[in-house]
């Protein structure tokens, strides 16, 4: 799939926008596109990456986002919240981007299941790896079990007012001591196993807690309707250009 479609925004997400980087890290970027008449026609949505020596970027068809967002997906919730913007249809960003505060907790049953499923993927890796891997590959797992743990928490702890705040950690934060310091090897495995399973039983009680909350459905058609309004603009837009030529 070739990359020649109507651009909608681009957003800095990962390491570099949770303020977690090091010199390893490279810069991770989402871009979203609008389909063509083309695309419509054959009914399919498209997801590419591409990766570069110092950046890696995926590109998403526009119309994932609403459902991405609805399901609580915490790596594309996280684009409304980017330290980093490119923004090439501005009606669209900014109407999608006030939204932002209620959309983060759209769905807060789904986000409970989604960053606990993400847990458990990212705590498998991290045993599976230990036998064999480059401690560097241990470690970033054991991190990213541990973070999205302290994310969920985080969210609870301001009463789900602020997803930025939970997802994002300021230069003092004593939490992004830790998270570095597990990323950077301090601990050994028994210390690892020991912290991230205390952080289990403490975010495992907060499920209650996220699930007592029932789904905006209205703000989910919502979502979905300025999405379509901007496709809808953009294939009449692609419309008037073959009409000219």
């Amino acid at each position: 799939m070739k990359i020649e479609r109507k651009l909608c925004f681009k957003a800095l997400v990962g390491s570099y926008n949770y303020n977690l980087n090091t010199k390893q890290s490279d810069k991770d970027y989402k871009i979203f596109f609008y389909p063509n008449f083309d695309d419509l026609y054959n009914g399919g949505q498209y997801s590419k990456a591409l990766i570069s020596t110092d950046e890696d970027v995926e590109f998403h068809d526009i119309r994932k986002l609403p459902s991405l967002l609805y399901k609580s997906n915490v790596n594309f919730m996280e684009v409304l919240f980017s330290e980093e913007y490119e923004i090439f249809d501005h009606d669209f960003f900014n109407k999608v981007i006030v939204l932002r505060d209620d959309i983060s907790k759209i769905n807060l049953p789904y986000l409970y299941d989604a960053c606990y499923g993400m847990y458990l993927q990212k705590s498998k890796e991290f045993y599976r790896d230990q036998a064999d891997a480059p401690i560097e590959k241990t470690c970033k797992h054991a991190m990213g079990a541990y973070r999205i743990l302290d994310f969920l928490d985080r969210f609870h702890k301001n009463s789900f007012s602020s997803f930025k705040k939970a997802i994002q950690y300021n230069s003092s934060d004593s939490n992004r001591d830790l998270l570095l310091e597990i990323r950077n090897g301090k601990f050994n495995s028994s210390q690892l196993i020991n912290m991230i399973t205390a952080k289990e039983s403490e975010v495992r009680l907060l499920e209650e807690v996220y699930k007592s909350f029932a789904a905006n459905e209205s703000l989910k058609e919502k979502v979905e309707n300025l999405v379509k309004e901007s496709v809808r603009a953009s294939i009449k837009e692609e419309f008037l250009r073959l009409k000219k030529h």
